[in-house]
């Protein structure tokens, strides 16, 4: 198992989360992964109300989903992979360009009408592409750009940021669909990867030498060595495991069950989607800036079991209400715990994985979380078409037969 890097002196100050803006490379770094993060949640809130206005089926929208999830998936190890052999600067620059090539064409279909189901999936398809490049490398990177002792610091910046994204995005994009139309939030998403971009193309890079050999060999090469040292490690392993199943299960409830109930049971439209998801990121943002002001828990592993329960309580309760404020009062308690543990969960890891070896292993991270989602997105289109609130009943058992799981496991138990 690799050590934990040296942590500052004891005695020393403990960095705030604001301090980190003193870095101009964080600062761009911030912009850059600030827009496309509301790129990304006008694109959610445009795709999934273009789905129910031309289908009115959430099975339709469940299987777009599965599309754009798939190749997602497929391609996470191998965008992680290229960023540990390139660059993590470089990945995010190609994956934002096509991004923003792409979606272009998008809204302008959607603008004169002329879109149609087929197209959708085309695109979805390309958005899946892209986004398995981007994701490893947005990860990996914010070792190269601030110190070992601002991880936490700087992870909690990026997590509120996130968070905020989560609750201005999903009502701006909400906006935009209830005011202007679908077009003009997938117009939205293009501008803000093409603007983003230029920030990411403004960050120092520091790719490869040209002509130098990478140590593992070839692609391929790369990609064994990462799951060969992921799986050597039995604290990433079981990481791995425990996000597998509670995303497996909280991304079908959200992904599809979300869109469901503001559509069906809440009448509250696309405006209505916005806030569920802007709740759930008020709760995100609270917990994201708690844990960067607070030291981090010495006692990992019952983090991880207390988030466990404290998203199957929350996310099976979603799927009983029959209004919309009470289930965003949920949301909102449930996105808490995962703001706390994404600050912590994510320094915890970086400082555990070898600096070769940051964009494969945080590959396999993002793939334990999403490399299960067309699964999820496929059984949870299914059973949104029956019954809703089963939907979220399954997924928060499933929460908590983890949370009782990783309770039992002296492995979960003792990490530190």
């Amino acid at each position: 198992m690799v050590e934990l890097i040296t942590s500052p002196a004891v005695g020393a100050p403990r960095p705030r989360p604001w301090t980190v803006f003193s870095s101009g490379s964080f600062r761009k770094l911030w912009v850059g992964t600030t827009l496309s993060l509301f790129g990304d949640f006008f694109n959610y809130i445009a795709m999934a109300w273009l789905v129910l206005q031309l289908t009115g089926s959430g099975l339709a929208l469940g299987t777009v989903l599965v599309v754009q999830a798939l190749p997602r998936a497929l391609l996470m190890v191998i965008g992680g992979a290229l960023a540990d052999r390139l660059s993590s600067r470089l990945t995010m620059l190609g994956s934002m360009g096509l991004r923003a090539i792409f979606v272009g064409p998008l809204a302008v279909l959607v603008l004169t009408g002329r879109v149609q189901m087929w197209e959708v999936y085309g695109f979805a398809v390309v958005f899946g592409i892209v986004d398995a490049f981007f994701m490893p490398a947005r990860t990996s990177i914010l070792p190269k750009v601030v110190a070992d002792h601002e991880l936490e610091p700087g992870n909690a910046v990026l997590n509120v940021t996130a968070q905020t994204s989560v609750i201005l995005g999903p009502v701006l994009g909400g906006l935009i669909v209830a005011v202007l139309g679908i077009g003009w939030a997938f117009a939205g998403d293009a501008a803000c990867f093409a603007i983003g971009f230029l920030f990411i193309l403004w960050l120092p890079g520091a790719a490869r030498a040209a002509g130098e050999k990478h140590p593992d060999g070839g692609l391929a090469g790369q990609i064994v060595a990462g799951l060969r040292y992921a799986w050597a490690n039995i604290a990433i392993r079981v990481m791995l495991i425990v996000i597998a199943v509670i995303d497996f299960a909280a991304n079908g409830a959200l992904g599809v069950g979300l869109p469901t109930l503001a559509h069906g049971r809440f009448g509250a439209g696309a405006t209505g989607l916005g806030i569920l998801l802007g709740a759930w990121g008020i709760g995100a943002t609270a917990g994201a800036l708690g844990a960067g002001l607070v030291s981090p828990p010495k006692r990992f592993g019952w983090l991880i079991v207390l988030l466990c329960a404290w998203l199957g309580v929350g996310i099976g309760a979603v799927g009983l209400v029959h209004s919309l404020v009470p289930a965003a009062l949920l949301m909102g308690f449930s996105g808490v715990g995962t703001g706390v543990v994404n600050t912590y969960g994510i320094s915890w890891l970086q400082r555990r994985i070898d600096s070769a070896m940051q964009g494969r292993v945080m590959s396999l991270v993002m793939l334990a979380s999403m490399g299960l989602t067309p699964l999820a997105y496929a059984a949870s289109g299914a059973i949104a078409n029956v019954n809703p609130s089963l939907l979220f009943l399954i997924a928060g058992g499933m929460m908590l037969l983890c949370a009782a799981g990783a309770a039992a496991s002296r492995s979960v138990r003792t990490l530190r």
